[in-house]
């Protein structure tokens, strides 16, 4: 009876999963990356209210039925730390990353495509860019790069404009993890600062800062390339005609609402990566998400969302990791700590 039972939460959980991939297949493509800049805006003629009310029903629906499924189904969510891929793990999300920093300043966009004009040190930031990524393959100094990397997105935020940077969020969440994790393995040299003081989280609490980026990034594509400017989404489907709910004969489903459903989605896949509720089911939804448009699309949207596969794979992996109340605590405790060793030796040094 037990195997039985166990064979049946596996196939909901299964059919879950399958589910949530087909209703989040709309949130297919970062719109930027496709359609053309100067588009013509639109006025939106649909029934906001409407729509709103409809998806908030349906978040809240969502929310309750993680909230179940973590209770009940704990692994879905809980950490799991493979010590022996640990490192590894690691060493391939910063690899990842630096390949997709190097590919983008190759290319002559900061972070994005679409970041490709922020003026006369645009070229010089597409260097520091090239070099940090580079540093980040070979394990080359990672928790300095990482660190370059923060400040290479304060700059371009200052510089250019700030929805399109803050769309690109997840590189602070993904430096923060590099930064608190450092490398051990497959690196060029050893770090060359930061040596003398102890602040390596554990993989469990350093995988909170990608996911929670992650969520905050997803939010924010939800309502900035979706809910707030639908006509990006309709100049998409002008020339891609992915409203698959006219095929079901749903002709109410309108191209509109097919964009604000598409955000809707998004938003919720969001709040679900911040709150942590179901983190292992949302991670495979949000990799049929990632993985699916470049077959549509082409290497180009494959090649762009090579950090957000990595990132989903490492919380695939580890689960949602420990509260951030409980990364800052810890982080409290290390420097009090620090603290507590330096006082004893600066008063020695002066008796």
């Amino acid at each position: 009876m037990k195997y039985f039972r166990k064979k049946i939460h596996k196939h909901m959980l299964l059919g879950i999963s399958v589910l949530s991939i087909f209703f989040a297949f709309p949130a297919y493509a970062h719109l930027k990356w496709f359609v053309e800049p100067g588009q013509p805006t639109q006025a939106f003629t649909g029934n906001l209210v409407a729509y709103t009310s409809a998806w908030l029903l349906v978040g809240l629906t969502v929310a309750l039925i993680g909230i179940f499924l973590d209770k009940f189904y704990p692994k879905i969510s809980l950490t799991w730390e493979p010590k022996k891929i640990e490192p590894y793990a690691t060493a391939i999300i910063g690899i990842l990353i630096g390949a997709s920093l190097l590919i983008n300043a190759s290319q002559g966009g900061l972070f994005s495509i679409n970041i490709n004009d922020i003026g006369p040190i645009h070229v010089t930031l597409l260097m520091l860019e090239g070099f940090i990524g580079l540093s980040l393959i070979l394990g080359l100094a990672v928790r300095q790069a990482s660190l370059l990397l923060i400040g290479l997105w304060l700059c371009v935020l200052y510089l250019s404009n700030t929805i399109d940077v803050l769309e690109n969020i997840w590189i602070v969440g993904a430096a923060l993890f590099l930064f608190f994790r450092g490398r051990t393995v497959l690196r060029y040299t050893h770090e060359d600062i930061f040596y003398s003081y102890d602040i390596t989280l554990s993989q469990a609490q350093a995988i909170s800062f990608l996911r929670v980026f992650l969520g905050i990034n997803l939010i924010i594509l939800g309502f900035s390339e979706k809910i707030m400017y639908l006509h990006l989404g309709l100049h998409f489907l002008q020339e891609h005609p992915w409203n698959f709910m006219a095929h079901f004969g749903v002709t109410w489903f309108t191209d509109e609402l097919f964009v604000f459903s598409a955000g809707a989605v998004e938003i919720i896949l969001g709040l679900f990566l911040v709150t942590g509720w179901v983190t292992r089911l949302t991670a495979v939804v949000l990799a049929g998400f990632f993985l699916t448009p470049p077959f549509f699309m082409g290497p180009e949207e494959l090649i762009g969302h090579i950090p957000h596969l990595a990132m989903v794979a490492a919380v695939l992996i580890f689960g949602k990791g420990a509260s951030l109340s409980d990364v800052f605590s810890t982080l409290r405790r290390k420097w009090n700590a620090r603290d507590s060793y330096s006082t004893p030796l600066s008063s020695t040094k002066n008796t």
